[in-house]
């Protein structure tokens, strides 16, 4: 089935949900019986921080200070898709059976019908395309919520179309992962690995610094990048902005700042991108595999020697900031570069050992 989304109809959220409010309480004390859900502002574990019982949810309370709120009031009935408004503001997962949440959740529920498990996913996943939109200083609490539009297939009556999603949901294939490649061991010995300079071994530059307010999903065409460590970084689908060129498929995104400080991918689409994020493009042809063990050594120095909020990149990737390489040598010993194209002291990375390396790895060959 394909996804034909120019076709799609745009709907205001409280056209077609009942838009509830969390309930403003404390996380319960646990015992470790408990099976109901405690949802919070969380990006993992389907929204879910913990479990508890009844008798726990009942005695929680915000303040610890009596009247305490009747349980009724903090209990949601399942079929809900609960979407995070503070925080990590902006995910949305779908909880098949009750659930008690904090007020930093908006536990969505259909005005038509009943979402179930393959068309919960459905909207799940089409209201997470939208949460680059919102961060901790725009939060997507209900009352702004309301004024939300989003995009879906419709049927005939001009109503969302649950029958497609359910469908669509269902023709999904999906298998465990397999590789062909044995585990071998390749000796990693950094001894004689050099330091190259960043902005030597790629044409680093800063991004396009679009704010996703300035974006529209007319007619995309591109994907819109920005600080994040999921999906590559590909946090949106965006129509061509007039005035700014995309870069292209193969350059490497690479977030300067924030939480996900360091996040380094290879993007496989022409694309823009938000705010404090650098693309790294290539000086010569690489591969993937070699693109991806420098990217994971990037991603490594950054946790080493960087700092959210206080050491950030903005300033670095372009001027100091190194990572060590493996190098190219002859029966000579190093193989020096008199144009000293990646480094001052002439040094050249070996993209071919790199490159092997990665292939070598088990799920090299799924790349």
């Amino acid at each position: 089935m394909n996804l034909e989304v120019v076709n799609w109809k745009t709907f205001r959220y409280d056209e077609i949900f009942i838009i509830r409010k969390g309930f403003y309480n404390k996380k319960p004390e646990a015992s470790g019986i408990g099976t109901i859900p405690f949802l919070g502002a969380t990006d993992k574990n389907n929204g879910v921080t913990g479990y508890y019982t009844l008798d726990e949810i009942d005695s929680a309370s915000k303040t610890g200070d009596p009247p305490n709120a009747p349980l009724e009031q903090k209990i949601f009935p399942g079929h809900a898709v609960c979407v995070t408004n503070n925080g990590s503001v902006g995910y949305a997962y779908y909880q098949e059976n009750e659930f008690t949440c904090s007020h930093d959740v908006n536990p969505l529920y259909l005005l038509k019908g009943e979402f179930n498990y393959y068309t919960g996913l459905f909207f799940a996943s089409v209201i997470m395309f939208d949460r680059y939109r919102w961060g901790y200083g725009r939060k997507w609490r209900p009352s702004r919520m309301k004024y939300s539009k989003i995009k879906l297939p419709a049927n005939s009556n001009g109503d969302p179309d649950l029958d497609f999603m359910e469908k669509y949901i269902k023709s999904l294939h999906h298998k465990r992962i397999s590789t062909n490649i044995i585990k071998t061991e390749i000796n990693i010995d950094t001894v004689d690995w050099k330091p190259f300079l960043l902005h030597k071994l790629f044409i680093a530059n800063m991004g396009n610094g679009i704010d996703a307010i300035a974006t529209t999903e007319d007619e995309p065409e591109f994907n819109y990048v920005s600080r994040n460590s999921n999906g590559n970084g590909v946090v949106g689908f965006v129509d061509r902005i007039p005035g700014e060129n995309p870069f292209p498929a193969g350059a490497m995104s690479l977030a300067l700042g924030g939480s996900y400080l360091g996040s380094c991918f290879i993007q496989n689409k022409s694309f823009y991108t938000a705010q404090n994020v650098a693309v790294l493009q290539e000086k010569l042809p690489l591969s993937n595999h070699t693109k991806l063990f420098i990217s994971a050594l990037i991603r490594n120095e950054c946790k080493i020697k960087y700092q959210a909020f206080g050491r950030e990149l903005n300033a670095h990737f372009r001027k100091d900031f190194t990572i060590k390489l493996p190098v190219k040598k002859d029966e000579n010993g190093y193989v020096i570069d008199e144009t000293k194209e990646f480094s001052d002291e002439g040094y050249i990375p070996d993209w071919e050992w790199m490159d092997n390396y990665m292939k070598s790895l088990p799920y090299g060959d799924r790349i």
